[in-house]
């Protein structure tokens, strides 16, 4: 049974969602995030320890890389970011501090509807995540699913997000997955949020709650 948590006090969602290996993030598309969810969920405890991956399609890699670094002031123990559908800045890792570009991977997917190029990216940052040994659990962020179904019909995107989210579970990691609520129909979300531990819901002020199942 789900259980609805108002965010009535300083806990992170983290914290409340320690139990969750896939999360569905609720957030509206315009504007930027306030709410620092995104922050919270991929940083964990230790910033500078943790392994990281981010999937986008909104921002290139650069601008990526460049928010998790404002937000967080440091560069991870390991990054990659995949851009997709996006391949104007592949030295993004370049453009990090010259003690923190090591620690970037940037990978593109060209074309949008390649799930099994994706696929296979996300594949091998799990793998060598595992073979690095390391210290914190691999973090995953995808934004977004919004865009994602742009590309790939909900059949398809399904099938695709069931495989990821497996994944992710049995490598030990964590992964949240950015999706407008108001860009998709119940019918949609509904079949989306099936597939996920638990739901954070953030509306334009920047609150937010938390859905479990």
């Amino acid at each position: 049974m789900a259980e609805p948590v108002a965010n009535r006090d300083t806990t992170p969602p983290s914290e409340r969602l320690r139990g969750a290996a896939n999360i569905l993030v609720l957030e509206p598309s315009f504007g930027r995030s306030t709410s620092g969810v995104c922050t919270d969920l991929l940083a964990g405890e230790d910033p500078p320890s943790a392994t990281v991956l981010g999937i986008t399609y909104r921002q290139s890699p650069a601008e990526w890389i460049g928010g998790w670094e404002d937000a967080t002031g440091t560069a991870p123990a390991h990054g990659m970011v995949i851009g997709v559908g996006d391949l104007s800045d592949l030295d993004a890792a370049s453009e990090s501090a010259p003690e923190t570009a090591d620690r970037w991977t940037v990978e593109s997917i060209e074309n949008a509807s390649d799930l099994t190029g994706l696929g296979i990216e996300l594949s091998k940052f799990l793998e060598q995540a595992h073979e690095t040994d390391a210290v914190d659990r691999p973090r995953l962020c995808f934004d977004s699913l919004t865009a994602l179904l742009q590309y790939a019909d909900l059949k398809r995107a399904f099938r695709f997000l069931h495989v990821v989210t497996g994944r992710v579970k049995s490598a030990n990691g964590i992964g949240h997955y950015h999706i407008d609520p108001e860009a998709h129909d119940e019918q949609t979300l509904a079949t989306i949020k099936g597939l996920f531990d638990a739901v954070v819901d953030v509306d334009e002020t920047g609150e937010w709650s938390v859905e479990t199942r």
